[in-house]
């Protein structure tokens, strides 16, 4: 049988759900309203985001991760997640919403055409919290009704729009959420200048969301300032290290570097880390032995951090095996040229190797292009980085591996949005998130992931 064509896609998958649902369901199904708010999640301060778990698409995409896994990933950083349910085109079903309710605590958005208002009670007896309702789908009539019933279930409706008429149609329900949907439905081709066109069209009291398309940090900051969140799955469920793409999505890449303890990994986690920095380097204050080293590198890598050793004056040999014996992702390297040489001959492939550059009055030293990451840091003294001082990140601009590089050096929850305006890949920080060495501060880490939320329409 050949392949319909992509025009034909979103009519033949609503009219095959309008027989499936007529044949399935007879009337509403009983369902206790939820007390979980979508829009409530999505009004907080920040740019926000619905996490998406997606199976497979009607491309015939297949997603590299399961929704377990996908879940999980999600659960530190998401603001709420969408469930496909949908079998044939998406790969979900109600079940995988029953079971991944169990699994995360914020609101769920059931994602599916609905084309009969017994569905919404249908989702929420599944567990859903929010429906989603498209113009693209329904006319005024059914649309109203939708919402009407979701509002008797205290559910929140997403009112997906894709164009000028749909935006209308959007503000003259009433709608309190309104999802603009970068991808044309006929043809499956996404544009953000979609968003760009739209927002100002939306209602000033509802909330925005910009729904596909979205592929990354650069995409979030670019449209950001129009929306008040994002819906986002293929690129998740897509990319090699989902939570790795999670969490760099919200906040960027962010190493809290200097943990020994395990409470401040796991703090640094919930707040959205991407990378754990461990010292190896003996006789310094953050310094860990290798027993303790052992056990945060494993504690970070099961939830989800990857653990990066900070390593000055060893041998070769010796970072090799540690970043063996502990699993590292990252070698962090104060070393000369003919050190970061061999210690690349001897890593394992899939481990980094990141470069110190120093930065000080004078300019900024020369990055080794043989390393995987530049880390920029404070040079004072004698002492090249790990200063707990800043230098004047603008010295960087320009810089054609200021994108792969992470930018250090007196980073605070005050600055935090500065440094990362410059446009390296990442930020690294460590006492400038402590309550006294070797200890983090819980409000200080909040703080700063909290400064690195890009702004949300509201606050532009």
């Amino acid at each position: 049988m050949s392949t319909p064509p992509v025009a034909d896609t979103l009519a033949r998958i609503v009219a095959r759900k309008r027989v499936e649902v007529a044949g399935r369901l007879d009337g509403p199904v009983r369902a206790e309203p939820t007390k979980r708010s979508l829009i409530a999640a999505l009004r907080q301060t920040g740019a926000r985001f619905i996490m998406e778990v997606k199976p497979r698409s009607p491309s015939g995409h297949v997603a590299k991760h399961s929704p377990g896994k996908a879940i999980r990933a999600y659960a530190p950083v998401a603001d709420a997640v969408s469930i496909l349910t949908d079998g044939e085109d998406f790969g979900g079903s109600l079940d995988l919403l029953r079971d991944l309710r169990a699994k995360f605590d914020g609101p769920i958005l059931a994602k599916d055409f609905i084309v009969d208002v017994v569905q919404v009670s249908e989702a929420r007896a599944h567990g859903a919290d929010a429906v989603l309702c498209m113009l693209s789908v329904l006319d005024d009539e059914k649309a109203a009704g939708v919402l009407r019933e979701a509002a008797l279930l205290g559910m929140d409706v997403l009112v997906e729009v894709h164009d000028e008429e749909e935006m209308a149609r959007a503000a003259a329900l009433g709608a309190k959420l309104i999802g603009i949907n970068n991808r044309d439905l006929k043809t499956l081709k996404t544009d953000l200048a979609v968003t760009e066109r739209l927002a100002a069209m939306a209602p000033s009291e509802a909330t925005l969301i910009s729904e596909s398309g979205i592929k990354g940090r650069g995409d979030v900051k670019r449209i950001g300032p129009l929306v008040d969140g994002f819906l986002v799955g293929s690129h998740l469920m897509a990319a090699d290290d989902i939570d790795l793409a999670a969490r760099e999505l919200v906040h960027g890449a962010v190493k809290i570097c200097g943990l020994t303890r395990e409470e401040d990994v796991l703090h640094a986690a919930k707040a959205g880390a991407t990378h754990a920095g461990l010292i190896l380097v003996p006789d310094t204050p953050r310094a860990l032995d290798d027993a303790t080293a052992n056990v945060l590198a494993e504690l970070a890598r099961g939830i989800g951090l990857k653990p990066v050793g900070v390593f000055r004056g060893a041998q070769p040999e010796e970072v090799a095996a540690k970043a063996s014996a502990l699993g590292l992702s990252a070698a962090q390297l104060h070393e000369s040229d003919a050190d970061l040489d061999a210690v690349l001959a001897l890593l394992d492939p899939d481990v980094e190797v990141w470069a110190l550059a120093g930065v000080d009055a004078d300019g900024v030293d020369r990055a080794r292009s043989a390393a995987h990451r530049t880390l920029f840091d404070t040079i004072s003294g004698s002492q090249s980085g790990g200063t707990g001082c800043s230098f004047d990140w603008s010295a960087l601009e320009g810089r054609d591996d200021l994108a792969e590089a992470f930018v250090a050096g007196g980073i605070t929850p005050q600055n935090a949005a500065e440094a990362a305006a410059i446009g390296a890949y990442g930020i690294d920080t460590s006492s400038g998130v402590e309550a006294r060495p070797r200890v983090k501060d819980p409000a200080k880490i909040d703080a700063l992931f909290a400064a690195l939320r890009g702004p949300a329409r509201e606050q532009v």
